[in-house]
């Protein structure tokens, strides 16, 4: 979901998305593995310990589990040497893991659903970021904080641009199930959005964090929290033949993330530490409060498993804004057997 727009090393807030190049051939396995692939963490094929790269859309502060799990050692613990980049993109990171110069992809799952349906998939075998991790805050007194999507009426709501993720989100909000609300979606690149609203040239601004933590440290207030309900916002994904040919790194890489999320959610100032190290330019204040944000609001998982009703909405928004125009079944697209094969000791 690329309002994941978010920047750090790489400065990608000056990067375009990319249209997704795919090739017309499709890959039709299914990625689960038979019984003798699910040997959990047991590196059985002697590829499973090689190096591996993760395409990410950015350095973003969501992907947290993907950080503690590298910085941790959880990825290491079982047998995978990671190396991160930034692609700028969903499409882009997706197009990285299809052509194979990225083995996993970390980026809006419903791409692995989009590519599909346009000649090459992929399979999502994890969830990263759960639901859809935004709140609309404001300046000044103008707007209260409320309950109800009404408080956007006649306002000028910055977003990320489209496609992102932030941005569908809000235009279906404006649908409001077939009661329009009138107001205008202002689109900025990471890093615009307050700087739009102290330039009036917006009144709200659709955030994530930690942005939205540090805003309200220099004087923004939450307006409103949209609520969508289960969404698969972030997952894991690779190819159909990387699923089908390396069931260990797959399983080695969920292990870690689920390693990773049961961290966070239990080790609190061990989540901060880490989350200093990785975000030094945000005050430990900022990321305190961020992290209790994402925590409370099950933003970061207590499991990679995505389920059924978190990839069907996040479909149905694709749907209604054009990017998909076939089912997208989580039959076809999803895999969660690598999930079900966490081993019971770390869960």
């Amino acid at each position: 979901m690329n309002w994941k727009a978010l920047i750090g090393r790489a400065n990608i807030s000056t990067i375009a998305c990319a249209t997704i190049s795919l090739s017309l051939c499709t890959l039709l396995v299914a990625c689960g593995g038979s019984p003798e692939n699910a040997k959990g963490t047991e590196n059985t094929k002697s590829d499973a310990g090689k190096s591996v790269t993760i395409a990410q859309f950015g350095h973003v502060f969501l992907y947290m589990p993907l950080y503690v799990a590298v910085r941790k050692g959880f990825f290491a613990k079982n047998g995978l040497d990671v190396k991160l980049v930034s692609t700028g993109g969903d499409e882009k990171t997706f197009t990285a893991v299809s052509t194979g110069n990225a083995q996993f992809g970390v980026a809006d799952p419903t791409f692995a659903a989009i590519a599909r349906e346009r000649g090459q998939g992929g399979k999502v075998v994890a969830s990263v970021v759960s639901g859809a991790p935004f709140w609309v805050i404001a300046f000044g007194d103008k707007y209260k904080p409320s309950t109800k999507s009404d408080i956007l009426s006649g306002a000028r709501v910055a977003t990320y641009s489209a496609p992102s993720t932030s941005y569908a989100v809000m235009k279906q909000l404006l649908q409001n199930q077939g009661k329009p609300i009138k107001a205008t979606i202002v689109e900025g690149a990471f890093g615009t959005l307050i700087p739009m609203l102290k330039a009036n040239q917006a009144d709200l601004a659709m955030e994530i964090e930690p942005v939205v933590s540090t805003a309200i440290e220099n004087g923004a207030h939450v307006v409103y929290e949209p609520k969508v309900g289960e969404f698969a916002f972030t997952g894991l994904t690779v190819s159909d033949a990387f699923c089908q040919e390396h069931p260990e790194q797959i399983q080695a890489a969920v292990n870690a993330l689920n390693e990773a999320m049961q961290f966070i959610h239990n080790d609190p100032d061990g989540a901060i530490a880490v989350a200093r190290e990785e975000f030094p330019e945000s005050s430990e204040s900022v990321i305190k409060a961020a992290l209790n944000r994402l925590r409370e609001s099950k933003t970061v998982p207590q499991s990679p498993m995505l389920n059924t009703e978190a990839w069907n909405n996040a479909i149905k928004l694709r749907r209604e804004i054009g990017d998909i125009e076939g089912p997208g079944s989580y039959e076809d697209n999803v895999d969660m057997s690598f999930v079900k094969k966490i081993p019971a000791n770390v869960k």
